[in-house]
């Protein structure tokens, strides 16, 4: 599928491929999802009116258990994180600084309501992130500076004595990524399962610090181009999960 590039700052997201045959394995399955558009503005699906994200369904399979079983599903995406900060100075000397954050997020879930579905979408919790989702690539970025005001009045009137405050500017840039992860699915029972893999991008402020004195800033976050394997496999592992009355899943060794 062909990609139309609609802005500098869009958003890309996958759309799911069914194959020919179009029935559930009972060993293994896989699936891709080839590249569209999604401008990342307010009054797109792809992020809320905050900035904060939506979950996308990226990519879905379906997978036969005949017996009880593990599934083990390996994800990998192309993500990007655009950000970008502009400050100026001001009459005062005060700091002004500006921060950009984008992030992407992925999750797999086993079984949900709907391919679209937000919250509580299934009582089956994948893990390790027990479907909150693994950071696959994040950014934040924020540049402070003092320009401006630094030739006081006390250097016009007396050159000689006046002490100059030297201008300041200081960029942070925090990333982190993860373009391919596993999850793993303990015990899913038998039956035709289907495994949806969904992707968040979210471009909001989660830093302690804001845009402030005429700072400017502006972020995106994308993904593209990914792949989905699933396995139906006995793992031997070293942990053990527990669910409480209120849903909640705990794993330790």
């Amino acid at each position: 599928m062909r990609a139309f590039c609609l802005a500098a700052c869009l958003v890309l997201f996958g759309t799911v491929l069914t194959s020919a045959a179009s029935l559930p394995s009972s060993k293994a399955a896989a699936q891709v999802n080839t590249v569209t558009t999604c401008g990342a503005f307010g009054s797109n699906p792809c992020t809320n009116t905050d900035n904060s994200g939506r979950w996308l369904p990226v990519m879905s399979t379906q997978i036969k258990t005949s017996n009880v079983t593990d599934l083990f599903a390996g994800v990998s995406l192309v993500t990007g994180i655009y950000t970008s900060t502009t400050v100026k100075g001001n009459t005062t000397g005060a700091t002004s600084t500006a921060v950009a954050e984008g992030t992407v997020r992925v999750r797999a879930l086993l079984d949900p309501s709907s391919l679209q579905c937000q919250t509580d979408c299934t009582s089956y919790r994948t893990l390790p992130d027990l479907n909150h989702g693994v950071v696959f690539d994040q950014r934040i970025q924020t540049l402070s500076a003092n320009l401006g005001f630094i030739f006081t009045g006390q250097c016009a009137a007396d050159p000689t004595t006046c002490t100059l405050t030297p201008e300041q500017i200081t960029l942070v840039l925090d990333t982190s990524a993860a373009h391919a992860f596993n999850f793993l699915l303990p015990n899913v029972g038998v039956g035709t399962h289907t495994l949806v893999i969904q992707a968040q991008i979210s471009t909001e402020n989660t830093s302690v610090m804001s845009n402030i004195n005429g700072g400017v800033s502006e972020s995106n976050a994308l993904f593209g181009l990914g792949s989905l394997t699933v396995d139906a496999v006995r793992l031997v592992n070293s942990f053990n999960c527990t669910t409480d009355s209120s849903g909640a899943t705990t794993c330790g060794t």
